[in-house]
């Protein structure tokens, strides 16, 4: 039995009654432990003065109304009675809600000594919202419960509610978690490391209400005793209100309330019903009773009767006996032989069992290296982070100095700059210092010079102003001579260019005359001649041969412009004719190329056999042209066809179904090496199963329940194995027949490990693929039952005897190497000639797409 020792509340209760981080303390007051039990202490904590003592058997709360006297034992209630119903009043389901604000994590943590003992227990509660926001929905309040044996290592006083915990001794008043507060996840992950670190703990979590009550039992601490209590301060009254019962059938609930479980009834209602029929029937037993009283009576004298049946059937079986002693010397042989079998059986059953200790030996040594190899790599790469980081602490470093160096320079300079500056406003204020008088003269020299100068300005100004107006007046008439004399100049110059005009015109018409004279047009030894008729004759003589020239030079302009059109175009006729040569010449090559092409393409024997065409030369054409107006010119011979071939214009009249028919066969051959390929897998698959030696190997889904079977140290077997290996092969048929779902299975060599073989596979989880049956040797070799009517109905396809007779795998070996040989020699060849159909159907393509027809 235990008591309340200690109560500690964290971060929990209404905003009228907080409790921020508070215990209760009740030991050490009551009586002394009976039977202490060893209990080790912390290594800093105090020696004990004496045995420990009892928690107090009673103690009074005094607190205000509102103060939280309540809302403490709706907490308490909150830890031993899980549920929201259970909390103490009842009339409202989410009133512990209301005792948790958003930021909050809630703790509630009850210590429990035991009173024979000394030991104690912690239970608590922890709980908060998720998302760190209050809502009205319950789903979002989550909580959970916990426990464990408090000791070195965790405690009350140092439950990781925080971060971090204070080492001090606790001081009364003062919280001992300090930092930030853990979340609920945060404080889950605390306690499961402390009950990792001290396994003496005892740490346990728990979520579900019912798994919860349930340890709590399990820890001595009975749920039912609270329920009680709550029923009882359901009013906060006193304890004798629960048994105020007013007439019988209150008491009877309240009796039955507290002996059956509320949740399951159904247990009392059928105990109740039994009773009731028993009484029921009474009348019916006593005669059933009075029956087989009289009946006993005459089953003596049936007993007596059996007996002498006895004896009589005794001698009967020893006349039965002698007369088979000779049937049984007989099969003495075969049961020596069958002894003899058995003996086998056992060895192979042992060289199963060596062989499957040796892969759970291998297995597990497998499993080894890979964690060597694991903490190896684990190792090396703690050891490279760590190199790594020293190297990124190197280069920070080294980063900082070289910036530290390069920033070096420039205060060096700035500094400088700064001592040169303050030496030169030094010098400067100096200098000024002693330049003071010489400024000081040199300002009144100044301002005397400038005293000096506007005087001589204004004196300036005035003799200025009247040489102005003289000059003026000079100007005024200066300008007036200047008008003058321009347009005596301009007269001038007008008759001197008159006079000069004249002489020039007087010369010309003296020359003139002089040529006319020359010429003939006039005579000079008539007296009576006027020189100015003749000119004017001559003028007109001069006009008419002028307007002659001009039209004799248009004739020749207009006779030039069409001789010029005439050679442009005779050159524009002969570049074309040029153009249309070299055209035609590069047209015959294109055509020569084309017809190349075409033979070239003709020639493969591939398209002859796609047209299905005979190799001798004496075929017909091919009929079907490729286009209408693709025909023969008039007088060009017939091409011979090649032998085995087509011609160029076979090809060109056929170029489509040709390409249709490569289409399909590279279609048809990539499908057909598809299926080669697959079909050779599977071979080389079933072929790289059997090796050397051996059976065809059972299905996938039986190799990994037996690998899984081995891994637990439970030897087993697949059936077809077996059945090669412990069965005689003139057997096999009747085995195979009875029991056709065990050799497609797996047979448990060693019957005692049967029942843990069904566990194992039950909690595997393997979901196998097909239906997998699992028995022992002793069912696969049963007895086979006599065939039966049902028996016709159900019949077994012949297996393939490679999978227990090894002649017929060499057999079915040889045939698979047989046929994977030719198999691949056809692959090579379908692979090639698809490699040259592809190539083909991409020239004709090619063909088709960029040359016209051959046929001209």
């Amino acid at each position: 039995m235990y008591e309340l020792s200690r109560i500690r509340l964290y971060s929990i209760g209404p905003a009228g009654a907080r409790y921020a981080d508070t215990v209760l303390d009740l030991r050490g007051v009551g009586e002394p432990v009976p039977h202490p039990a060893p209990a080790q202490a912390e290594f800093f904590a105090d020696e004990p003065t004496g045995p420990p003592r009892r928690p107090a058997p009673a103690g009074v709360l005094f607190l205000e109304n509102g103060g939280g006297k309540s809302v403490l034992l709706k907490l308490i209630f909150s830890v031993m009675l899980p549920g929201h119903r259970n909390t103490l009043g009842g009339a409202s389901s989410g009133v512990l809600r209301k005792f948790l604000l958003a930021d909050d994590c809630g703790h509630v943590a009850l210590e429990w000594q035991h009173t024979q003992t000394g030991e104690c227990v912690v239970v608590g509660k922890v709980s908060e919202w998720r998302g760190r926001q209050v809502s009205n929905d319950p789903r979002k309040f989550a909580e959970a419960w916990y426990s464990f044996r408090p000791g070195p290592g965790l405690s009350l006083d140092n439950l990781p509610v925080a971060e971090s915990t204070a080492v001090r001794p606790p001081v009364e008043g003062a919280s001992g978690a300090q930092g930030r507060r853990r979340t609920m996840k945060g404080f889950r992950d605390a306690l499961t490391e402390a009950g990792k670190a001290y396994p003496h703990l005892e740490v346990y979590f728990e979520e579900i209400h019912d798994r919860w009550n349930e340890h709590l039992t399990e820890l001595g601490l009975d749920p039912e005793l609270f329920r009680y209590q709550r029923e009882m301060n359901a009013d906060e009254g006193e304890a004798a209100g629960l048994f105020a019962v007013k007439k019988d059938s209150d008491f009877t609930d309240l009796l039955l309330r507290a002996v059956t479980d509320t949740r399951d009834t159904d247990g009392l209602a059928d105990l109740v019903h039994g009773f009731g029929n028993k009484l029921g029937r009474r009348a019916e037993l006593m005669a059933e009773r009075d029956f087989t009283a009289g009946s006993v009576d005459l089953l003596g004298k049936i007993v007596e009767a059996a007996e002498t049946r006895s004896r009589l059937r005794d001698v009967h079986a020893g006349a039965e006996r002698r007369t088979r002693t000779l049937a049984r010397r007989l099969s003495a042989r075969a049961a020596e032989e069958r002894a003899r079998a058995a003996d086998l059986a056992e060895r192979v059953t042992d060289a199963a069992h060596a062989v499957t200790a040796a892969e759970s030996a291998r297995g597990r040594s497998a499993a080894v290296s890979a964690e060597l190899a694991y903490r190896h790599a684990s190792l090396a790469l703690a050891v490279a982070e760590k190199a790594a980081t020293a190297q990124r602490r190197e280069l920070l470093e080294a980063r900082t100095l070289h910036a530290a160096w390069q920033a070096a320079e420039i205060v060096l300079r700035h500094r400088a700059a700064a001592d040169r500056s303050a030496r030169v406003a030094a010098a400067i204020l100096e200098a000024e210092r002693d330049a003071a008088p010489a400024l000081a003269a040199r300002a009144s020299a100044a301002a005397a010079l400038v005293r000096a100068l506007h005087t001589a300005a204004e004196e300036g100004e005035r003799t200025a102003n009247e040489e102005e107006e003289r000059s003026a007046a000079l100007q005024a008439a200066g300008e007036a001579a200047h008008r003058d004399a321009t347009a005596a100049a301009t007269a001038a110059q007008r008759a001197r260019s008159e006079a000069e005009h004249l002489r020039a015109r007087l010369a010309e018409v003296q020359q003139e005359t002089a040529e006319a004279v020359r010429a003939g047009w006039l005579d000079d030894s008539a007296p009576d001649a006027d020189p100015a008729r003749a000119a004017l004759a001559a003028s007109d003589a001069e006009a008419a041969a002028v307007a002659a020239w001009d039209t004799a030079r248009e004739a020749a302009r207009a006779t030039a412009d069409t001789a010029r059109e005439a050679a442009a175009a005779e050159s524009r006729a002969e570049l074309t004719a040029a153009r249309a040569a070299d055209a035609a010449d590069a047209a015959e090559a294109a055509h020569r190329a084309e017809r190349l092409a075409a033979a070239s393409l003709a020639a493969a024997p591939r398209l002859a056999a796609l047209l299905g065409l005979p190799s001798a030369p004496g075929r017909a054409p091919v009929p079907g042209p490729r286009s209408g107006g693709d025909t023969p010119a008039a007088g060009a011979a017939p091409a011979e066809a090649p032998a085995g071939g087509l011609t160029a214009e076979d090809l060109d009249r056929t170029a489509d179904e040709l390409h249709t028919l490569l289409t399909d066969a590279v279609a048809s051959a990539e499908r057909q090496l598809f299926d080669l390929r697959t079909a050779a897998a599977d071979d080389a698959r079933i072929l790289g199963a059997l090796g050397d030696g051996g059976l065809l190997p059972p299905g996938p889904d039986v190799l990994a329940t037996v690998e899984y079977l081995g891994e637990h140290g439970i030897p087993a077997l697949p059936g077809w194995r077996y059945l090669a290996q412990s069965v005689d092969p003139a057997d096999h048929a009747a085995v195979l027949a009875a029991r056709p779902e065990l050799v497609d299975g797996v047979v448990i060599t060693d019957p005692d490990t049967h029942a843990r073989a069904r566990e194992v596979l039950a909690g595997a989880a393997l979901l196998p693929r097909s239906t997998v049956a699992v028995g022992t040797a002793a069912a696969l070799l049963a007895p086979v039952p006599p065939a039966g009517d049902d028996a016709a109905a159900v019949f077994l396809v012949p297996p393939n005897p490679a999978m227990h007779d090894e002649h017929a795998a060499d057999e079915e070996r040889r045939a698979l190497r047989d046929r994977a040989t030719a198999r691949d020699t056809e692959i090579r060849e379908l692979a090639a000639r698809l490699a040259g159909d592809r190539e083909l159907a991409a020239r004709l393509a090619s063909w088709r797409i960029g040359d016209g027809p051959v046929s001209r």
